[in-house]
């Protein structure tokens, strides 16, 4: 009896994983990160700033804390610093005019408006000025791990994958632009990239996607 119990389980769980083993992965998050970008052009958004479309022509201003160690308490002008920085480097490759208007503190204050390039690739999500491109291609879904997500107790699954982008323009392939925001090189040159797309368990037969690496949105990182 126990023998025949044991054999039992054991073609459940056989059952349960050629399930997943044969489950079409990079078909059905290709086909979902397709179906969130038709355009092929928003797959990465970086993150310019907390400027909204209407606050332009926007002057910029410097603040207090802006290179002191990140704290809730210098958030706000790291940021603000981010943002300045941002402004000037995409001001370099077409995206942004740049007018000097006034000097404070002994630093220049410059005035900032989009250009017929930057309103191209402008993307006003959470009022934020965010400028976007591409189209993420899922090369392969290699490794798939089941974690809890001790936040909130749900069942995930990971699944590994790698990817290349697609229709990344020319100011993006610039080193001070992809180091900036986090990105390897691999991504201008449609190299492979590793990545992961998450999924949360609803039984062993359905799956509903939580997120992965298209339609991303990402700040610079602190120089």
């Amino acid at each position: 009896m126990i023998k025949r119990l044991s054999i039992g389980l054991m073609l459940i769980m056989a059952l349960y994983l050629s399930f997943f083993d044969i489950y079409p992965y990079e078909e059905k998050i290709q086909r979902l990160y397709d179906k969130n970008n038709p355009s092929g052009n928003k797959a990465i958004c970086l993150i310019v700033g907390n400027i909204s479309k209407s606050m332009y022509p926007y002057t910029i201003h410097y603040m207090e804390g802006e290179f002191q160690p990140l704290s809730p308490k210098t958030q706000e002008a790291h940021l603000n610093r981010l943002t300045n920085e941002n402004l000037h480097l995409f001001s370099q490759f077409g995206l942004f005019t740049e007018e000097q208007v006034a000097r404070t503190w002994g630093k220049p204050i410059y005035r900032y408006n989009l250009t017929n390039l930057g309103r191209q690739y402008l993307d006003d999500f959470n009022n934020q000025t965010n400028f976007c491109f591409g189209r993420i291609v899922v090369n392969s879904a290699n490794i798939i791990e089941d974690v809890l997500n001790s936040d909130n107790g749900n069942k995930e699954r990971k699944v590994y994958i790698t990817y290349y982008v697609k229709n990344v323009p020319d100011w993006m392939k610039d080193p001070t632009v992809y180091k900036r925001f986090g990105y390897p090189k691999e991504v201008t040159t449609e190299g492979l990239i590793d990545g992961i797309h998450r999924y949360r368990i609803l039984s062993k037969r359905k799956l509903e996607s939580i997120e992965g690496v298209s339609l991303t949105y990402k700040w610079a990182s602190s120089s």
